[in-house]
């Protein structure tokens, strides 16, 4: 492999991804799941790659492509109930055979990954990022994310650029709670000279209000400019509004109460995941409570929500019933059954005292059971939740 043949693929990736990133917000709604990305991704690297991306060769059937689709990964990662095996990039541009390769050595499956793409649309942070990569050695056995399968090959093995490319749309979360927590976890990831990781945050928004943000700032510039070139407005960097810490003092006032004396993690222990899963879902901000249960607010609308864990899942609670509410295959659960029904918050849930929701009535409790953890983030299950998170948001 020359030096040639990587500059032209950093050429062809740029302006790959920058088409790409510009179709997903022109046609939002036009991608179905992190496959049409994908597909679309693949389709511009190939007319921008031309016939470098094809080797022939006079020996029949030993003719290859470097662009592969599903290319699997040379570090091996754990997934429940099996054993560790490879996972698979999305797609991967392969360092290209050598002249006098064999057969076996031409196969594209046999080609090391040279550039290494991960697409995804509306995934949860943990689908993303592992959150708990910087924690531990890199070589540790792992679940898989986007991120970390791209780190862990650029750290371990072949691999010369990961890119990971997460798309938003206003069907789902903004994104909001998810881009600076990770684009925080990748600062803290090293990498030997030469070897480049770069994760690119598409938001689209239905006001007009783009945006797109990644760890590589250069890479970050040239795509909103790109954008700008096609009379696309993007801004970088989405970041919530920041938290305060936790008091020390205690006490009961209206200031101590808006800030947390928990962790989510705290509060549903083994389901925290699963909790943050809820979370991203809906963009929210959350302060959990000792008392067993997270306060939920989103855009200045705070305490809109909350989530307590239960027996058999995720206790859901929207904190009014409305004539909108919409329909939805979620069990209903009595407010009394709640863990962190006590103290204040009881009258919170049942709705009485004006600071507590202006005397109109009880909350509403659903209950998201276990198994929907296990599920997709576009199984019908999660859109019943999200469906319900935006709800919450106009109560």
């Amino acid at each position: 492999m020359t030096a040639d043949y990587e500059s032209f693929c950093e050429e062809i990736t740029l302006t790959s991804v920058a088409e790409t990133v510009a179709k997903l917000l022109t046609y939002p709604f036009g991608f179905h799941g992190d496959t049409g990305i994908r597909d679309f991704l693949y389709a511009r690297l190939y007319v921008n790659g031309g016939e470098q991306l094809c080797v022939d060769d006079e020996r029949p059937g030993c003719s290859t492509l470097l662009l592969q689709a599903e290319h699997y990964t040379v570090a091996k990662y754990l997934n429940t109930g099996e054993s560790a095996r490879g996972a698979r990039f999305d797609l991967a541009l392969v360092r290209p055979p050598a002249a006098s390769a064999g057969i076996d050595d031409r196969r594209a499956e046999n080609l090391d990954a040279l550039f290494a793409f991960e697409l995804g649309k509306n995934k949860a942070f943990g689908k993303v990022i592992d959150p708990t990569m910087v924690d531990h050695s890199v070589e540790a056995l792992t679940g898989t994310s986007d991120v970390s399968k791209l780190y862990r090959e650029l750290a371990l093995h072949g691999l010369q650029q990961g890119w990971a490319i997460e798309f938003y749309d206003s069907r789902g979360g903004s994104g909001a709670s998810i881009i600076p927590k990770a684009l925080a976890i990748c600062e803290g990831l090293e990498l030997s000279a030469g070897r480049k990781l770069v994760v690119v945050f598409v938001g689209f928004s239905v006001d007009g209000q783009h945006h797109v943000s990644s760890n590589d700032r250069a890479v970050q510039a040239e795509l909103i400019a790109r954008l700008a070139a096609r009379g696309i407005e993007a801004k970088p960097d989405l970041v919530p509004a920041l938290r305060v810490a936790p008091t020390q003092q205690g006490g009961h006032s209206w200031r101590a109460a808006a800030l947390p004396s928990a962790t989510v993690a705290e509060v549903f222990g083994d389901r925290d995941e699963f909790a943050q899963r809820i979370i991203e879902l809906g963009d929210m901000t959350e302060v959990g409570r000792m008392s067993g249960y997270v306060n939920l607010s989103s855009a200045g609308k705070t305490n809109i929500a909350q989530i307590h864990p239960q027996k058999d899942g995720i206790g859901l609670v929207l904190k009014r019933r409305s004539a909108r509410l919409p329909a939805t295959d979620l069990q209903e659960i009595p407010v009394s059954s709640l863990t962190g029904r006590a103290g204040p918050n009881a009258r919170w849930l049942d709705g009485q005292g004006s600071q507590y929701n202006k005397n109109k009535g009880p909350a509403i409790a659903y209950l998201i059971p276990d198994t929907v953890d296990e599920l997709g983030d576009d199984d019908p299950e999660w859109l019943e939740v999200a469906k319900l998170l935006e709800h919450a948001k106009t109560l």
